[in-house]
């Protein structure tokens, strides 16, 4: 699934092809709409959104998306308002009940340059957004049922150029500040951010008269300014209360609270900062958006801890991924369940009194949408009970309770964050009032110590409702560096499951702090629904009764490490059955805790016992020195003095498999495999060269065998030598990659530890790992490193059901296909000149049709020695569901399973 920043990316370069579009409606309508689809990431044909349905009573609707949507094309030149009278018969024509497609819940009318979005059933007198095409990468988010009907869009106006500009003027001189020392670092932060507050109080009406600018005026008039006693004099004014000292320019200062001025900072600026600031303060701060604000300044503020600037905003509609399942529905559903004016009153005390909770809040981004949408929640209830009042003929109270400011909590263990996150909150509650009514006061500022500075998984979460967030992505193998052995060995004692990647634990609290009933979203590294990762975070929350209701599988994460995650919502111990399950925007049946298809609580693969020893990592040398130059191996084989082709041998690496059109070899290197240093002396050129260039490095390190051994390599994988011995030929695939790329390993070779080797020298054997099956389940069971393949022996060949053909006939089928298609693989690679990657790169474009149909005859052949339909070879999602259900079968006892019994191996 795409992410926000994915979206924006393709938006920017379809913004750019029809900006100059001057042409008709009929001309160019489908082709907008298909790209326009396809932006995010959608297929108009395969969604099942219609060109040109045609209804008696309404006539032709440019494209209709049952149930979904209904988009009406205008010429460039039409005026949007002429597209009113048949948007609305579109709309009320476009339910049928007789087969139980309701009403499009989204209306679209657009021109090419601009776009008006309708809810026409629960807003019917304007549209919720309104934009110029050019405005669409930054609107995009208001067009999100586009990527899938399941995905709530968002409607707010982010401005996010102005944003980011205002932020990069307060950047530049914070920066100052802190470059030259100008106070301790602590008072520059808390200085900041009490001159942001001020900016956006005084454009809200906050503090009248404009104090701030004021006195930053009045200051760039004096030839020595002394900022630290001016403003300094104003952050103490909103700190105190009453109204003595308020005079002058400071006469409309009101006493500010909610901690924010306790600590009133003193900093002196030089007439460049205070230029700085005033640049700053001429921005409209009312359109500032706070969550984009919030990331701009946790990058600023953290600058040691963080990312460069705004590398880790996290756009809405991602946020909206946790937010909406695990709040923004279940009240939605709620809401308009409610039948009764006592229903919606009895509903809206529950709903105020609703607590929220970011274990790892950050700069309060998720915080700041979550009360967002709570309030528009609160909103619709609060119309909704009038409307239902007066239809039934009741009074409406006149003294209705709202959501609470106070009911957001949050955790982060940077000061920092916390700081930020709780201006983001604040500066967010007055934006609410102008868009949802009046809440508590917004001064003085709410007591947001509910956000607290801390380190989460050391202490006590509050009792909340909901729990969402964002966790941090730190990888185990990263841990030891950035934590430290004393809190690694705090980690396992505590939560008794060994060392993982930073975010498990967060899963794994957050569940145990739920209660029955309570939901909970959180985004991770894809790693939570893989290998022992998962066992210890999504398994163990099915296994304790959670219900995975909603969940993105995978997709890239914002920032530079280009990290990809997963975004996982789920509800602990249901009282009721949950009815639907989305994943990755499709409906399904249920999602398992490895995220993919399939019952709620459904079976996960397990290890078959007759796949063992049959797939093996290559070799670790440990020791660079081992890799010699091609003169060097071939001066040594040339040498007479001894069988050097025993120790020097060629040396294939994953990227040698994917980009050489020979799949060959492109180094050498010295293995002495189980040798003795007695038997490896028969050796001397070779052994020289590992003295000198591996002992030295084998001598540092902590393994004991390792250097005792520094001869050998040092993971020799006795195991893959012992297996693939008697072999004529073995089987190797690059363990990290975008597809599986295998190729035929000649006995003299040695692939290295990027790759994996499967201990099979026949066709057959080859064709299976070929197939589609196979690669199918390569995708669903393995890891996933920075979206590409990850292919681990022990949660894909391990669990992998192999077929028992049931005569000779099929397995002759499989073995002579595989034949062809490698026969004629090779033959277009060397013809052609281009590897693997290349070669099927094309493939996939459309070329090179005969080996298309070479691969597809495969399929049906493997599909067929499962004795499947020829229907299901080339569906990876019925692929998966069937070899999941054979494992099954095997794991239980309801199948004899001895694949290798007749295949040669």
């Amino acid at each position: 699934m795409r992410s926000g920043l994915e979206i924006q990316a393709a938006l920017a370069a379809f913004v750019a092809k029809w900006g100059g579009y001057t042409g008709s409606e009929k001309a160019e309508a489908q082709t907008f709409l298909n790209e326009l689809f396809a932006c995010y990431g959608s297929d108009r044909g395969e969604i099942g959104a219609l060109f040109e349905d045609f209804t008696e009573s309404a006539g032709f609707m440019d494209l209709h998306w049952p149930g979904v949507l209904i988009v009406e094309m205008k010429a460039p030149n039409v005026d949007l308002a002429k597209a009113a009278e048949q948007r609305q018969r579109y709309w009320l024509e476009s339910s049928n009940p007789e087969e139980d497609v309701q009403a499009a819940r989204w209306v679209v009318a657009c021109n090419f340059r601009e776009f008006e979005v309708w809810e026409p059933g629960r807003f019917p007198k304007a549209p919720r957004a309104r934009f110029a095409l050019d405005e669409l990468p930054d609107r995009y988010d208001a067009l999100l049922f586009l990527q899938s009907e399941t995905i709530e869009p968002v409607f707010a106006e982010h401005r996010r150029e102005l944003t980011t500009d205002a932020a990069r003027h307060i950047a530049d001189l914070y920066q100052s500040l802190a470059d030259r020392g100008a106070a301790p670092i602590d008072e520059i932060q808390r200085f900041t951010m009490q001159v942001v507050w001020c900016l956006f109080a005084e454009d809200l009406g906050m503090l009248d008269g404009y104090p701030l600018q004021s006195t930053i005026l009045e200051l760039l008039s004096q030839p020595d300014p002394d900022s630290a006693r001016d403003i300094g004099y104003l952050f103490e004014l909103l700190n105190q209360k009453g109204d003595h000292n308020r005079k002058g320019r400071y006469t409309g200062t009101r006493y500010v609270n909610g901690e924010l001025f306790a600590r009133p900072a003193k900093v002196l600026m030089s007439k460049d900062e205070l230029e700085h600031l005033r640049r700053a303060s001429e921005f409209d701060w009312r359109a500032v958006d706070p969550t984009i604000f919030g990331s701009l300044m946790e990058g600023i503020l953290g600058d040691e801890r963080r990312e460069r600037l705004g590398a880790h905003y996290t756009h809405e509609a991602d946020i909206m991924k946790i937010v909406a399942p695990t709040i923004v529905r279940p009240w939605r559903d709620r809401i308009d369940a409610a039948a009764s004016p006592a229903e919606c009153r009895a509903l809206l005390d529950e709903l105020c009194a609703f607590r929220v909770l970011d274990p790892a809040c950050g700069c309060g981004n998720f915080l700041y949408v979550a009360y967002r949408e709570l309030r528009a929640l609160e909103y619709e209830l609060k119309q909704r009970y009038a409307r239902l009042a007066a239809e039934q003929g009741t009074p409406v109270e006149a003294d209705l309770p709202y959501y609470p400011l106070s009911n957001i909590r949050g955790i982060d263990i940077e000061r920092v964050a916390v700081m930020v996150a709780r201006v983001t909150l604040w500066m967010g509650h007055r934006q609410m009032v102008e868009r949802f009514g009046t809440a508590e006061p917004v001064l003085p500022l709410t007591d947001l110590s509910g956000i607290r500075a801390i380190d989460a998984l050391q202490s006590d979460w509050p009792e909340v409702d909901a729990i969402i967030g964002n966790p941090p992505f730190l990888g185990s193998q990263l841990l030891r560096a950035s934590l430290g052995d004393g809190y690694l060995k705090w980690l396992s004692s505590t939560f008794g499951i060994g060392i993982k990647d930073l975010c498990v634990y967060w899963f794994r609290k957050a569940h145990d702090h739920l209660k029955p009933g309570q939901r909970a979203g959180l985004v991770g590294t894809n790693s939570v629904s893989q290998n022992t990762a998962r066992g210890a975070s999504l398994e163990y929350i099915v296994e304790q009764g959670g219900v995975i209701t909603d969940a993105v599988s995978s997709q890239r994460w914002p920032g530079d490490a280009k990290v990809h995650v997963s975004l996982v919502n789920w509800v602990k111990q249901p009282a009721e059955p949950v009815e639907r399950f989305v994943l990755d925007g499709d409906d399904v049946p249920g999602i398992t805790a490895s995220l993919r298809d399939g019952l709620a609580g459904g079976w996960e693969p397990q290890t078959l016992a007759a796949n063992k020893n049959k797939c093996f990592q290559g070799p670790i040398p440990v020791g660079k020195g081992f890799i010699v130059t091609k003169d060097e191996a071939k001066g040594m084989l040339a040498d007479d003095s001894a069988d050097y082709a025993r120790v020097v041998r060629p040396f294939l690496t994953s990227d040698d498999i994917a980009s050489r059109p020979d799949q060959s070899p492109s180094r050498w290197i010295i293995d002495f495999a189980q040798m003795s240093l007695e038997a490896a002396v028969r050796f001397p050129a070779a052994l020289s060269i590992v003295r000198e260039r591996v002992k030295p490095f084998r001598e540092t390190v902590r393994r004991e065998n390792h250097r005792l051994r520094w001869w050998q390599y040092g993971e020799p994988r006795v195991s893959l030598r012992k297996a693939v011995a008697p072999l004529t030929r073995s089987i190797a695939v690059g363990a990290h990659a975008k597809r599986l790329n295998l190729t035929w390993l000649d006995p003299w070779t040695l692939a290295n530890n990027a790759n994996m080797v499967f201990a099979f020298d026949d066709d057959y054997s080859m064709g299976i790992l070929l197939s589609r099956a196979h690669d199918a389940w390569a995708w669903a069971q393995s890891s996933t490193l920075k979206g590409d393949l990850r292919y681990t022996p022990t949660t894909v060949f391990a669990t992998f059901p192999w077929p028992d053909p049931v005569t000779d006939d099929q397995r002759h089928a499989v073995a002579s296909a595989a034949s062809a298609l490698y026969a004629r693989r090779s033959e277009l690679c060397r013809e052609h000149s281009m590897g693997l990657t290349a070669l099927y790169n094309l493939m996939e474009d459309g070329g090179f049709r005969d080996l298309a149909a070479l691969h597809r005859e495969l399929d049906v052949a493997v599909a067929t020695a499962y004795g499947w339909p020829a229907s299901v070879a080339q569906d990876p999602t019925e692929l998966v569901r069937r070899l999941t259900d054979l494992n099954r079968q095997i794991v239980q006892r309801e199948r004899a399973y001895d694949p290798f019994r007749a295949s040669g191996a």
